[in-house]
């Protein structure tokens, strides 16, 4: 009886070792493999008391140290949000805004997307990536927005987010072709694209 129960303490004690490698090699060595893994699956994820009055917060349920907090209580434009590719969005109401949705890790900033909220608050996706070729503006959307939004985002007629992106991204408005006119929506679209960039940094050298 007493070699059966050594064998279960030391059984115990192997898988109880193996996870605290585990853990410590998530914790410490592989937080972006993790990532990856925890972004997957949008049912992972669940809403939970946010510590910032007016954002919305999620967690996940198995990698508990990852979070994702969308910053509605500090925006980043206003209502008055244009750009050419939002023409292909169905928008009654013209206000629209941006925020910041951010992923943390153990309380550290891991990464970080701007997230647009339009037709006044009925609908909430990523921003698309707008490259510029001469003179037109592309639009596309990256694999990590795509999972950003099936976790965060939101549409007013519960479509998926690969469907809101197709009706963006094939439409005719993508590209813009920007004429000596748009001078200022060349300033804007540098202006926003530094702005990210500049946050990014920030994001990646603070981890």
């Amino acid at each position: 009886m007493s070699d059966v129960f050594s064998t279960v303490v030391a059984l115990a004690g192997i898988i109880l070792g193996f996870a605290g490698v585990v853990l410590t090699f998530i914790t410490f060595f592989a937080p972006g493999l993790i990532q990856e893994l925890a972004l997957k699956n949008p049912k992972r994820w669940v809403r939970v008391p946010s510590q910032t009055p007016g954002n919305s917060t999620y967690r996940h349920k198995i990698y508990s140290g990852f979070t994702i907090d969308v910053g509605f209580s500090d925006r980043v434009s206003e209502d008055d949000y244009f750009e050419p590719w939002m023409d292909a969005l169905h928008r009654p109401d013209p206000r629209a805004a941006s925020y910041y949705v951010t992923l943390f890790f153990n309380g550290l900033p891991m990464d970080r997307l701007l997230f647009l909220q339009y037709d006044g608050t009925r609908n909430f996706i990523p921003a698309p990536i707008m490259k510029r070729v001469e003179d037109k503006i592309y639009y596309s959307f990256s694999l990590k927005q795509q999972r950003f939004a099936n976790i965060v985002g939101s549409d007013y007629f519960g479509r998926p987010f690969s469907e809101v992106a197709d009706s963006i991204t094939t439409s005719r408005y993508n590209p813009t072709v920007l004429s000596p006119s748009d001078d200022g929506l060349k300033e804007r679209l540098e202006a926003l694209n530094t702005a990210i960039n500049a946050l990014k940094s920030k994001v990646y050298v603070s981890k």
